[in-house]
């Protein structure tokens, strides 16, 4: 057996998980401010970022990226500039990071003071079959998430919030679009069917 969709629902509209990803993002659209780094490329930044965004930088570990403006691996310690960022965004990355605590703590060292860190894991969503073999280690609960920021970040203020129920998580499994399901669908919460997981973590100001 298959799901409706091999590619989490891109083909279909907006994953599941994107459209909790978003709604979170608009949520804390105002963190986005100065310096800001993202993974990859910079569309969330441009999407959600203001003209308090002074320069983003664009963060990738392969140097074949023509976009990427640092190349650093975030779970090699001290990869990323100390006290660089104003905020760091760190979305759907760290289930392919071999020690995720190792690149949190990375992050957050590369923070400014009063800086602010997002992120954004998967619970319930399927295996990224698209990568390398073995790539895709990690699925997060709530509780798991909190516990290795606190291991990060034991001072720093964080927030951590589940986004899904048991219909939004069955859609994601099988790659059934955001647009195919209703709004109350996808706005009831129920703890014990996570499919985002998200965290934002602000280390203290000077």
């Amino acid at each position: 057996m298959r799901p409706v969709s091999d590619v989490f629902g891109f083909d279909r509209g907006t994953p599941v998980d994107r459209y909790y990803l978003e709604r979170w993002l608009e949520r804390h659209r105002e963190d986005l401010r100065g310096v800001v780094g993202e993974i990859a490329e910079d569309h969330y930044t441009r999407r959600f970022g203001g003209p308090s965004v002074e320069q983003v930088e664009i963060i990738d570990l392969h140097a074949g990226n023509p976009r990427a403006t640092l190349v650093a691996d975030l779970g090699i310690p001290g990869s990323l500039p100390t006290a660089r960022f104003d905020a760091l965004l760190v979305v759907q990355t760290l289930q392919y990071v071999a020690e995720p605590d190792l690149a949190l703590g990375n992050c957050l060292q590369a923070l400014r003071p009063g800086g602010v860190l997002l992120v954004a894991v998967p619970a319930l969503v399927p295996h990224d079959e698209r990568m390398p073999a073995g790539l895709d280690r990690w699925r997060y609960w709530p509780a798991g998430l909190a516990a290795a920021v606190r291991r990060a970040a034991p001072d720093a203020a964080v927030e951590v919030t589940g986004y899904g129920n048991l219909v939004a998580a069955t859609a994601a499994l099988h790659g059934i679009a955001a647009e195919e399901l209703r709004t109350r669908e996808l706005a009831d919460a129920d703890a014990r069917f996570p499919v985002l997981v998200c965290a934002r973590i602000r280390v203290a100001a000077a």
